[in-house]
């Protein structure tokens, strides 16, 4: 190919030297009045000079119209090989090449786009693309299903003027946000995820959000809380009125032996004792009923958040002043870290301050069991989303792992004096701020618990 070009450069070449040289003798022999001669060599210069001027007229020519189809899409543009001058051959034969080479590339976007939009539309998801300005560029099946308009429609506007709570829901959702939508769909109730991401395309920002129905599954959870605890009340009222049921059948037959009451000469001091030790022990099992109800009340009466923005370095400082005696008292290394990014925290302070408390007095229960070595960290980072992160990590025991599903469920404890609804309250807390309370821990001895909020 290389050879090819120089070959076609020369020649080139050549007939520029040959339209000059006659040029030049052409000159020379119309001074000495040779002007037959002269004509020949005029002759031979424009030929020389036309064939030049020709072949960069054809190439230019068809090189701008192969550039012309290429901007208006158009692969299906051909150019002649079989022509006597080879140079032009060789040009239309490697822009032929190039042409097929492209319609390729095109066909296989087309068909890329095809499987794509396919793939889009007929997701199980909603998927619906905005520009900046609001407008509806796609949506797809699930996404009209879940808007309640038609997927036939070529009207992307439709969203619009159909739903406009759904679109103006989908209109501000910012890129990372994720919101609950409920609406109803006839007499069914409806509740929706959204979930946007920003994305760029040909350097223009979209927005993707994406729509899914969470109500079955939603319920689905709630169902297995409600399990879950109903399983833990019964056990824990179980466990208050077993004593009470078994002194009462004490008392009751030892007031009734033989299905006769006891005359007042038959009751002796054995039986005032074991009469007063019974009524404590039904006491003292009331009491315990009636604590078990408080407890309860504290879960389902927790107030509202007063949001206010708060300074970090200031809540630490606090922290750190609260638990520094009892963590040297308990030999425990306390240590707090924070990201310079993080200068204030929105939420309610007092309410973060009960799980911050919680969550420190659990670690510091878990570092009972260990002697050596003991250490408590809290870490506060940013999250995604314009969120933040609060981590507290202790070296205790890990969780098992068939006891991780249930730490959060009231009433549930593995400890003896322990109420379980701690951290109850402090998931719910942060519920409420809309945030997230996981624990996780490893074999390797660090339990962490993470809020985001």
């Amino acid at each position: 190919m290389t050879s090819d070009r120089f070959l076609n450069i020369r020649w080139a070449y050549i007939n520029l030297a040959v339209a000059a040289v006659s040029f030049i003798a052409a000159g020379v022999l119309i001074t000495d009045s040779r002007f037959l001669a002269a004509g020949f060599c005029s002759l031979t210069g424009f030929i020389s000079a036309g064939l030049v001027l020709n072949l960069y007229i054809v190439s230019n020519r068809a090189v701008t119209m192969f550039f012309n189809s290429l901007r208006n899409e158009d692969t299906m543009l051909q150019f002649p090989e079989k022509i006597k001058n080879r140079s032009l051959s060789r040009l239309y034969d490697s822009m032929n090449k190039l042409n097929s080479y492209f319609q390729e590339i095109r066909l296989q976007n087309e068909y890329n786009e095809r499987y794509y939009k396919n793939m889009i539309r007929h997701a199980a998801a909603g998927l619906i693309v905005l520009n900046q300005h609001h407008k509806v560029e796609l949506i797809n099946e699930a996404a009209c299903g879940f808007a309640g308009i038609s997927p036939e429609s070529s009207n992307l506007n439709l969203l619009g003027i159909k739903n406009p709570p759904f679109y103006e829901a989908v209109c501000r959702l910012q890129p990372g946000e994720g919101i609950t939508y409920k609406q109803l769909t006839g007499s069914q109730l409806q509740m929706l995820f959204f979930k946007a991401t920003l994305l760029k395309r040909n350097e223009v920002a979209v927005k993707l959000v994406s729509i899914q129905d969470i109500r079955q599954e939603l319920e689905s959870r709630e169902l297995e809380s409600y399990r879950k605890l109903i399983s833990v009340m019964t056990h824990e009222i179980m466990n208050l009125l077993s004593p009470i049921t078994s002194v009462s059948k004490v008392l009751s037959d030892m007031y009734h032996p033989q299905r006769r009451s006891v005359t007042l000469p038959e009751i002796d001091e054995e039986m005032l004792r074991t009469t007063l030790n019974g009524l404590q022990v039904i006491d003292e099992q009331g009491k315990g009923m009636m604590n078990f109800m408080n407890n309860y009340r504290k879960i389902s009466k927790l107030p509202v958040p007063e949001v206010h923005s708060f300074e970090v370095v200031e809540w630490i400082d606090q922290i750190r002043i609260v638990y520094a005696g009892l963590m040297k008292e308990k030999n425990v290394e306390f240590q707090i870290a924070c990201d310079k990014s993080v200068t204030h925290i929105q939420g309610d302070k007092k309410l973060l301050n009960q799980v911050m408390v919680n969550l420190i007095n659990n670690a510091l229960e878990a570092l009972e069991e260990i002697q050596m070595g003991k250490s408590i960290r809290i870490g506060i980072s940013a999250a995604p989303g314009n969120r933040t992160s609060i981590r507290v990590s202790n070296n205790g025991p890990a969780i098992p792992s068939d006891l991780h599903d249930k730490i959060f469920v009231p009433f549930f404890t593995t400890k003896k004096e322990g109420s379980g609804i701690g951290l109850s309250i402090s998931q719910e807390i942060v519920r409420l701020h809309k945030g997230t309370l996981t624990a996780a821990s490893a074999k390797a001895g660090e339990t962490v618990f993470v809020m985001e909020i």
